[in-house]
């Protein structure tokens, strides 16, 4: 009985979330609306929003225990997402600059998810699934496009962008795997995928 009671309250915590979402991309389009939300389930979870940027919208979603959370925006235009659902999570988001998109997930116990942008027109997604993983992007230019993808455990991922224009997308899974990519320059596109014994 109470399984199920446990997956019905999930499934109206997700409902929240997305009409939550949907909510904030309504609301962008009203001039200089700025926007926070934050949705914590559990104990001891830790969220906070700074934002010095009109037109902008800030969402953070905690479920579970001892999480934190971080988003920081300056500028105009920004859009941020931070989604933890288990123990001892942290994200963190310094975003500056004009147009920038950032959504960070983690689902799992011990990971770690961190972004510091400074441009404009940047896209940066970081999805973990697992425990113990580790994400970091430093982007430093405009119209650049990361996305980090972990699932399993125990993984490292620092991408270090200076730059415009410029595509990294790399997916790891297993358990372990280290990848750093460090790249300066315009216009490249760089893919891997690695797998952890």
């Amino acid at each position: 009985m109470s399984h199920t009671r446990h997956k019905t309250t999930r499934a109206l915590v997700i409902l929240l979330v997305l009409s939550v979402l949907g909510l904030t991309s309504q609301g962008a389009l009203a001039v200089d609306v700025t926007e926070a939300y934050i949705y914590q389930v559990g104990e001891d979870n830790v969220a906070n929003i700074r934002q010095e940027a009109p037109d902008s919208s800030a969402l953070q979603f905690q479920y579970g225990n001892n999480n934190t959370g971080f988003i920081y925006q300056a500028g105009a235009g920004n859009s941020s997402t931070q989604i933890q659902t288990g123990e001892s999570n942290a994200a963190n988001a310094i975003i500056i600059g004009t147009n920038n998109m950032t959504v960070q997930n983690q689902l799992g116990d011990g990971n770690s998810l961190y972004i510091w942008q400074n441009g404009n027109n940047n896209n940066l997604v970081q999805n973990q699934i697992g425990s113990d993983n580790l994400a970091l992007a430093w982007v430093l230019g405009s119209g650049n496009a990361i996305r980090q993808d972990q699932l399993g455990q125990g993984h490292s991922s620092r991408v270090l962008v200076n730059g415009d224009y410029n595509t990294v997308e790399h997916f790891q899974f297993g358990f372990g795997s280290e990848l750093t990519v460090v790249h300066f320059g315009d216009h490249a596109v760089i893919g891997a995928l690695r797998f952890g014994l």
